[in-house]
């Protein structure tokens, strides 16, 4: 590649002195979302200005994210995301990264755990529900001696995630101090380091204890991740009963990540169709990723959470909460109201109770079931030499129409090239970005090769990044009815990061006739 050394340090110059803002070139705008969804994403590193964001309890905002709890007795802290509501109608996906480890505990136990949740986006002011085994999702009934330790659950709560290491999340409890329904009577071979599905909150029921907010979050499904033989799951039954769970793990392992590293939860909310028209609530899948590089382990397989679900409150006193009796009565059949908020937000909440746990949640990426992948790009080139980047080589779009029978299949030759764009300048803007131009040098993206091109200033050594966004195609039928969705701006990946590296060594510089000739040495 051949410059003029000194014509191009005057212009750059000129250009740096003119302006100091991004310049960006467009070609084309995309249509609104019929779907009104965006995607969302954050590190969650040195975020505490983010208007989106907030904590509560002992919840801290640090540069490795936000962290829950420290690793120290009696802690209990939530983050919501309550600044932006994600529309239900297509699903939900959610990724998130944890580090849950540096216990001392006492015992030799930890706990407790964390808890990812969802809630009715209607809800403006949420409150995390019960500290301990309750993860900041549950309630917490107790007899009147321990009045001060009644917590209602989660406000608007529609779905409660757990990944309770010491366990106590899943289980029915009725003493003086702690009150709540759940699974009864089994001999786990497997009791702790579960993931545990809790449903929504309950109506209320009376008034001698089972108030609103302290009635309903059932348990739906749990299993432990530490073995795949004896007692290790339950999955709640149409008649109110719990059955084994036969869903076989690729391989086992602590919730715990004491070697340091974090670990990858991905979350999929799949609407249940029962008919063309007409859903059921979702299909819900937990995966984990236990290592940066491995494969994720699938742990909850596409458990069916209806909208109208049957469950038994069974920890309830004989008459009231409200006295010093320890006296349990009948346990009541019940049916939860778990009609899917047309509008969702989310949020985190963990706990330790007597033992020591740290728990830190960062890079959280929430997008609809199947839109598009766009992975990080890294490469380098020698000052004042062009690199061009093939973005799309470990990017994803999807094809085929939506169904967990038979997957769409996911490839980077199902994306649009059209749909390319840099940094947009929110989640809502239209506009599709060619060019950029900033202090470090000139983002070109060509639409016909899929090719990025960045030509660095004059001068310039460092790094240099730029983020982009891409989308699959739409596909209707003869009817004009979208039966593949995916270049809807709803389907629009998260951004991705393309890093250059502009090297000084390894390079070799000559002049011939004032023009300056630059070779990467190999």
């Amino acid at each position: 590649m051949k410059k003029n050394g000194k014509r191009l340090s005057l212009i750059s110059l000129v250009f740096t002195l003119l302006t100091h803002l991004m310049y960006a070139q467009t070609d084309s705008t995309e249509v609104a979302s019929i779907y009104g969804f965006y995607s969302y994403s954050s590190s969650l590193m040195n975020a505490s200005s983010a208007s989106e964001l907030t904590i509560q309890g002992n919840a801290s905002h640090t540069a490795t994210g936000v962290q829950l709890t420290p690793a120290s007795s009696g802690q209990f802290g939530g983050l919501f995301i309550n600044g932006r509501t994600f529309t239900s109608v297509n699903g939900l996906h959610v990724e998130f990264e944890y580090d849950m480890k540096n216990g001392t505990p006492l015992g030799g136990t930890y706990g407790d755990g964390l808890s990812f949740f969802l809630y009715d986006g209607a809800v403006t002011s949420p409150t995390i529900g019960a500290p301990g085994a309750g993860l900041g999702y549950s309630y917490n009934r107790t007899k009147d001696t321990y009045a001060s330790q009644r917590k209602p659950g989660l406000t608007g709560a529609y779905l409660g995630i757990a990944l309770d290491e010491f366990g106590n999340f899943k289980s029915k409890r009725f003493q003086g101090e702690s009150r709540i329904n759940g699974i009864s009577g089994v001999t786990w071979s497997q009791a702790t380091s579960h993931i545990t599905l809790r449903g929504a909150r309950g109506a209320a029921i009376n008034t001698t204890g089972l108030g609103l907010g302290y009635t309903g979050y059932p348990v739906l499904v749990t299993r432990s991740t530490l073995s795949n033989t004896g007692t290790v799951g339950r999955i709640l039954q149409t008649d109110r009963s719990y059955a084994a769970t036969s869903n076989t793990l690729s391989s086992q392992f602590d919730l715990r990540n004491n070697a340091g590293e974090f670990r990858k939860v991905y979350l999929d909310l799949i609407p249940h169709f029962t008919s063309p028209t007409t859903t059921d609530g979702f299909d819900i899948k937990v995966d984990m990723q236990t290592d940066q590089n491995g494969t994720p382990v699938n742990i909850i397989n596409y458990y069916h959470y209806k909208t109208s679900v049957p469950y038994t409150e069974n920890a309830n006193p004989q008459t009231t909460d409200f006295n010093t009796s320890d006296t349990e009565g009948a346990a009541t059949s019940q049916t939860l109201d778990a009609t899917v908020p047309a509008v969702l937000k989310l949020g985190f909440a963990a706990a330790t109770g007597a033992a020591f746990q740290q728990h830190i949640i960062r890079n959280v990426k929430l997008t609809l079931p199947y839109a598009a992948v766009a992975n990080d790009d890294v490469t380098s080139t020698c000052k004042f030499q062009p690199v061009a980047i093939p973005v799309f080589n470990n990017d994803i779009a999807y094809k085929g129409p939506i169904s967990i029978t038979t997957p769409p299949t996911g490839s980077n030759m199902n994306i649009d090239y059209s749909t390319f764009s840099f940094t947009k300048s929110s989640e809502t803007d239209l506009t599709l970005y060619r060019k950029k131009v900033t202090t470090e040098g000139t983002w070109t993206y060509n639409k016909s090769t899929g090719i990025v091109t960045f030509n660095p200033s004059s001068g310039f050594t460092g790094t240099a990044t730029m983020t982009y966004t891409i989308k699959g195609r739409t596909v209707k039928d003869s009817n004009g009815k979208i039966v593949e969705p995916y270049g809807d701006t709803a389907y629009r990946s998260v951004p991705a990061t393309i890093t250059v590296n502009l090297k000084t060594s390894g390079c070799i510089y000559s002049v011939i006739s004032n023009i300056m000739v630059t070779q990467e040495v190999k």
